[in-house]
């Protein structure tokens, strides 16, 4: 089951909605620049961790990602990636990391957390 982080009873309302309906949900950046698109594509809530699923789409390649960030901490791990598809994700995993401010991991993990 997917779970949904916590926006206000409209937001979230239509954020709910909105994943079970579609299979995309893009990921809103905090800084211009970066040419590319972040969608999570699937999220699970285990207490404080959330393991997402994420697809970038970039001008000429699209890219998938497993991560797992603790929304208590802030911090966030990279279980894996893959640019053949989100079935060929693999690893190995990342140590857990400290995220930089305005980064693509940092708006995905305050979009997951906050």
């Amino acid at each position: 089951m997917l779970s949904v982080p916590y926006f206000g009873p409209a937001i979230a309302f239509a954020v709910l909605a909105r994943s079970l309906t579609a299979t995309e949900l893009e990921i809103p950046r905090s800084v211009p620049g970066d040419m590319g698109h972040y969608y999570l594509l699937e999220w699970k809530r285990t207490g404080d961790v959330v393991r997402a699923l994420t697809k970038r789409v970039g001008a000429s390649t699209i890219d998938y990602s497993l991560t797992e960030t603790n929304c208590k901490t802030m911090r966030m791990r990279e279980i894996g990636v893959s640019d053949d598809g989100s079935d060929k994700i693999h690893g190995p995993p990342t140590r857990w990391f400290d995220l930089v401010a305005g980064s693509s991991k940092s708006d995905t993990a305050h979009f997951l957390c906050d």
